[in-house]
């Protein structure tokens, strides 16, 4: 009888504490921008709501005619690459990340450009996604795969693909008329043993989201959920090391450019997490085509050529709504660099920045108040390794406060303050 007793005993001790574990993972909204935040929420369901965004990404550069239709962009080897949009030329073009100009031509021998849309890459390829479909009655979508390693570091050169062709898994048939079409498709990435596919619907204006192997083959697009963005997604970049995606496009018909934010998502589940839109109703362009991680979290975005624009790259940063404030972070230090900032506090018109054992690659220097309103952006290249290097910049202007200093090269990261007297 006493072992009885013991053992009922044990079974509701246990009972108790597991059904506290359980009672303790509560779902909500887990971002504290959202409108509908739940404090003690453990588990996102991607509930986040937001109030209307408006931003006005600065002008980066106009690019050159050679490349007027940049319809996909990809960062390899400190080069942003693109490629022209249908019945251009099968070259991959590299830009120079400061000064857009065109720095390198890739030719790929053995394929055509029939509608050039988008621009993936992964370790060790980058895809090419010949998948435009405006008339919704192709039947020889393709993906050509590329080698990193026969790119070369300089100088223009000529490389062969491998081809990925296939049909959505949902496609009935020749599309009646345009304005039904929900199979056309400009925006790609890669991510795992799969690339995704975010379809660009005229008839509804959302988006697919498709799933295929990265591997050569002839292969059927697996068709995994449909997400409503108000607009055609034309663009999408991912960022691994954040858990993060951009999807760039345009409303239909009145032009007006928007980015779809995907953040805190489980897996390959990309609308499973927070889902934040921002809208570009001030910037001066109708086909925002493209868009590239670069370095952190700061995008390149790229508009066609008009007739009334000049073909554009904008900078834009995402950390602005999927980081938290820099008032929270304390010190960063990455391994590769480190900076000081003196005087501080500042009561002058300059702050000098003394960076130390920067390598070689690019850099990105963001200064924020402690709303985490971004004040100041700069971009920098070294291309000789130094063992120091000294920046000043303005503050002058500012009012007295805390402000951050975030440098950004890749994913390192080291963010100091300051205080303005």
């Amino acid at each position: 009888m006493y072992i009885i007793r013991v053992y009922t005993i044990s079974i509701l001790v246990m009972l108790l504490i597991y059904g506290s574990e359980l009672n303790a993972q509560i779902s909500g909204c887990t971002d504290s921008k959202a409108n509908n935040f739940n404090p003690t929420a453990t588990i996102n369901d991607g509930s986040c709501t937001y109030n209307v965004t408006i931003s006005n990404p600065h002008v980066k550069y106009l690019l050159p005619d050679e490349i007027d239709e940049s319809s996909g962009l990809a960062y390899l080897n400190g080069k942003l690459w693109t490629i022209n949009d249908s019945g251009g030329l099968p070259v991959l073009y590299a830009f120079d990340t400061i000064s857009g100009q065109v720095i390198q031509r890739i030719t790929v021998s053995n394929a055509e450009n029939i509608d050039w849309e988008s621009l993936a890459a992964d370790d060790h390829y980058i895809y090419i996604g010949d998948f435009g479909n405006n008339l919704g009655n192709r039947d020889d979508l393709a993906i050509y795969r590329i080698l990193k390693s026969e790119i070369p570091m300089e100088g223009n050169g000529i490389v062969e693909s491998t081809k990925i062709t296939f049909a959505y898994s949902d496609y009935a048939g020749k599309i009646e008329k345009r304005k039904f079409n929900n199979f056309d498709c400009e925006a790609f990435i890669a991510f795992g043993d799969s690339l995704y596919l975010f379809s660009k619907n005229i008839g509804n204006q959302h988006t697919k989201l498709y799933r295929l192997p990265k591997t050569p083959g002839d292969y059927v697009a697996e068709l995994i959920s449909t997400f409503n963005t108000s607009g055609l997604i034309t663009g999408a970049d991912i960022n691994i090391a954040s858990n993060e995606i951009t999807l760039i496009g345009y409303v239909n018909q009145s032009w007006v450019p928007f980015t779809w934010l995907l953040f805190d998502f489980e897996g390959s589940n990309f609308f499973s997490g927070n889902k934040r839109r921002i809208d570009f109703i001030n910037i001066t362009a109708t086909q925002t085509e493209a868009i590239a991680y670069l370095i952190g979290k700061h995008e390149v975005i790229t508009s066609e050529g008009h007739v009334l624009f000049s073909q554009t790259a904008y900078d834009f940063n995402s950390g602005l709504w999927t980081d938290g404030n820099p008032s929270m972070i304390s010190d960063v230090i990455s391994e590769k660099f480190d900076f000081t900032l003196s005087p501080n506090p500042v009561s002058k018109n300059k702050l000098t920045i003394d960076i130390n054992k920067l390598p070689v690659g690019d850099y990105q220097i963001e200064v924020y108040d402690t709303l985490g309103k971004l004040i100041k952006v700069n971009s920098y290249k070294v291309s000789i390794k130094d063992g120091a290097n000294r920046i000043k910049i303005k503050v002058g202007d500012y009012k007295p406060g805390t402000y951050f200093v975030r440098m950004i090269s890749g994913n390192q990261v080291v963010e100091k303050k300051f205080i303005k007297k």
